[in-house]
């Protein structure tokens, strides 16, 4: 029981060596071009949602899923105006489950901005190309960026 305890706490605590992570994102044809693409999408829709969120006293849990839904109709004509057309109930399904557990709770417990940036920042880290990851991180990023890629309409 305790090495698997061990292998765990390595899965979600120790880095990957820099070879080791340039070989899972060549075996899993991750490209940073997309990761930053994917990564400006994640915040233009953070962004939308954090500034149009009209707060817990008004808005009940069917609302926010309107206010997600409407928020992420918003940033897909947006980056539809760029040229860029993402189409995948999977994708929209991901992010509002993540903004349902993560976001919405958090605004009734706490309104510190602060979470807002930790949201922002947990984004920005799961696309960052350059940084060193562990398993877990890595495998996060895989999931995610295999979404984007199976919702990205203009490849």
């Amino acid at each position: 029981m305790e090495s698997k305890k061990i292998n765990l706490l390595s899965y979600i605590n120790q880095p990957l060596s820099k070879e080791s992570i340039a070989v899972l994102y060549s075996a899993n044809n991750i490209k940073f071009e997309r990761c930053e693409l994917y990564s400006d999408f994640v915040q233009s829709l953070l962004l939308i949602v954090f500034d149009t969120y009209l707060g817990d006293d008004i808005t009940n849990h069917d609302e926010q899923i309107k206010h997600f839904s409407w928020c992420w109709n918003k940033n897909i004509d947006n980056f539809k105006k760029e040229g860029i057309t993402f189409n995948n109930n999977a994708l929209y399904s991901y992010f509002l489950e993540f903004m349902l557990e993560v976001f919405y709770p958090l605004t009734k417990k706490d309104e510190n901005k602060n979470n807002y940036k930790n949201i922002l920042n947990l984004w920005l880290f799961t696309f960052d190309f350059t940084v060193l990851k562990t398993n877990s991180d890595i495998d996060t990023l895989i999931e995610i960026y295999q979404l984007f890629e199976k919702s990205l309409i203009n490849q």
